[in-house]
């Protein structure tokens, strides 16, 4: 007997699995709070050079207003310099009786120097970010840039320890641990001192907090049948971006980033209440021969969702052959003939720029007109319809025509929120591209993870799903890096957002169509006539929709 025979008799998604399914769905809005804290957190104030501490003491400057200060020590439009503070103030003393400020710019305008008593940051926005309090601005801007990558890498180097070891020592237990890790992580990241200590914490958080989010995926949909794994992992999502929404709320409401870190933090302590409700993973259980155990949770499930199981159905469960493989498959067989080499790499491209463009839009927010937190809280909300879309289109019109049109979408709105002018009347409309460039690039990653699953013959499927993920993550610690290209041209970032994503969306042309087709078997059936990708003919039917392409979700 296959397992997802098993599911059916279960009930597919009766009240066992609603129950566990929602409590990991939890999970995944902290998740949430994790992956783009940075941009708050990390928001950059506005700032100048500090001219408050500015000793005037016997001079006839010591009674001037901090507003007159600013005019007469700071160049105009440079936030990283000041005039020289003797040049200054030799040059008031030499007699001049006229305007003081235009006076102190005559005599200084040689003598520009980098801020000498430190920096006075806009509390307008942001009470306290790492960057006003460790200075990390001009000089030290790049170690915002930097931490942004290595929470990235770190997500990276999460995906495949977490991977590997639930592949070996469980769900459960990993999923705890990365919970664990998770919360040591942050809670020494909040009291870090300087940003020596609070690096390495922030990659730990990244590894942790999408590690247990892709164990806590990969459980939910070996929760759930066949028929509703599509759904279940779009529902998953979708509670990812409840979590990006309250993260809005949550750092509106605590504006100093220490505490915001404690806030996102301390609830992962709750989840230690899930070791007494929640199951390892049947399929698990029973690939690593744990029988017994397996056998005590399907009686359970069985029992909660209202139904009886023969006890000698659990003999047959060993018995599933869905594909037989004579040999053993690596990553060369992904890429070792012309039609596999052009499939793989154009998926794997495509996983790519929809993890760039969509970290890229999120990480941009906070430079969008308007207050940062209704942005990021807009930019969230916008992808609950994209992935209700997703539910609602896919099994009707398939997967290809939806992704290229997502995807030009995206690309096209991005451009366009850049092609308009910058002023108070144009902001809302740039913004509304920008929202419209974030439900599109939302809709495509979803399709492309799915595109991917259904692609990928089976025995390739995990180490071709599992490159996909990898290039992901290299688009996510590409991100901030492309935003920084905004001290070249500001509208730089969003025009090669926009212009990665049309050619990635032209690209998907030539991928073909899966829906309705049974899944391709080994290299073969994509290359030769046997391809049921290419003309439509298949050694067997597909017996199940989505089995194992489903388990390796990535962390949005």
């Amino acid at each position: 007997m296959h397992f997802d025979e098993l599911m059916k008799m279960l009930g597919e998604f009766g009240r066992y699995q609603k129950i566990r399914f929602f409590m990991v769905c939890m999970f995944s809005v902290v998740s949430a709070w994790h992956a783009l804290n940075m941009v708050f957190i990390g928001a950059a104030p506005a700032f100048h050079c500090k001219t408050s501490e500015f000793n005037l003491s016997g001079t006839p400057l010591e009674n001037v207003t901090a507003e007159d200060r600013l005019k007469m020590f700071l160049p105009e439009g440079s936030s990283c310099y000041q005039y020289d503070l003797e040049v200054v103030l030799s040059g008031y003393r030499s007699g001049y009786k006229g305007n003081l400020s235009e006076h102190s710019m005559a005599n200084s305008s040689k003598r520009v120097v980098s801020c000498q008593d430190g920096y006075e940051f806009s509390k307008a926005d942001y009470a306290e970010t790492i960057t006003s309090e460790f200075s990390l601005v001009c000089g030290e801007k790049f170690w915002i840039r930097t931490s942004k990558s290595v929470f990235f890498a770190g997500r990276l180097s999460g995906a495949v320890i977490f991977g590997q070891l639930s592949d070996r020592f469980g769900r459960r237990p990993m999923f705890f641990l990365g919970c664990l890790l998770l919360l040591i992580a942050g809670t020494v990241a909040s009291f870090a001192p300087n940003m020596y200590v609070f690096l390495p914490m922030y990659f730990c958080q990244g590894a942790a907090h999408t590690g247990a989010f892709l164990v806590a995926y990969t459980l939910s949909t070996e929760l759930v049948g066949p028929r509703y794994r599509v759904f279940a992992g779009f529902v998953s999502q979708s509670f990812y971006s409840i979590g990006f929404m309250t993260l809005a709320g949550m750092a509106y409401l605590i504006r100093e980033w220490r505490y915001l870190e404690m806030a996102i933090t301390f609830p992962v302590i709750l989840f230690s209440l899930y070791w007494w409700f929640l199951p390892e993973s049947i399929r698990w259980l029973l690939s690593h021969g744990k029988d017994i155990e397996a056998e005590k949770v399907i009686t359970r499930a069985a029992k909660e969702n209202g139904v009886e199981i023969d006890k000698n159905i659990f003999k047959s469960l060993k018995e599933d052959s869905a594909v037989a493989s004579t040999r053993n498959y690596y990553f060369i067989d992904c890429v070792n003939t012309w039609k596999m080499a052009k499939l793989s790499f154009n998926i794997w491209f495509n996983w790519l720029v929809n993890s760039l463009v969509y970290y890229g839009l999120s990480l941009n927010t906070e430079n969008l007109a308007g207050s940062p937190y209704v942005n990021f809280c807009i930019a969230g909300a916008v992808e609950i319809p994209a992935y209700a879309i997703c539910i609602l289109l896919l099994n009707r019109v398939g997967r290809r025509w939806p992704l290229i049109i997502s995807m030009y979408m995206g690309g096209i709105a991005c451009i366009l929120s850049e092609c308009i002018p910058s002023n108070s009347d144009t902001a809302t409309v740039k913004i509304i591209f920008a929202m419209v460039g974030k439900f599109g690039i939302t809709a495509s990653y979803a399709i492309i993870y799915l595109m991917a699953a259904e692609l990928f013959p089976t025995v390739v499927r995990s180490i071709g799903m599992g490159v996909a993920s990898m290039s992901a993550r290299i688009g996510g610690i590409l991100a901030p890096i492309f935003l920084d290209l905004q001290v070249i041209s500001k509208p730089l970032p969003l025009i090669v957002f926009g212009s990665l994503s049309v050619v990635a969306g032209s690209l998907a042309f030539l991928l073909p169509e899966p829906a309705g087709k049974p899944l391709p078997q080994t290299p073969d059936d994509v290359d030769g006539g046997k391809s049921c990708i290419n003309v439509g003919i298949c050694r067997k039917k597909r017996s199940l929709k989505l089995d194992t392409e489903l388990q390796d979700k990535p962390a949005l």
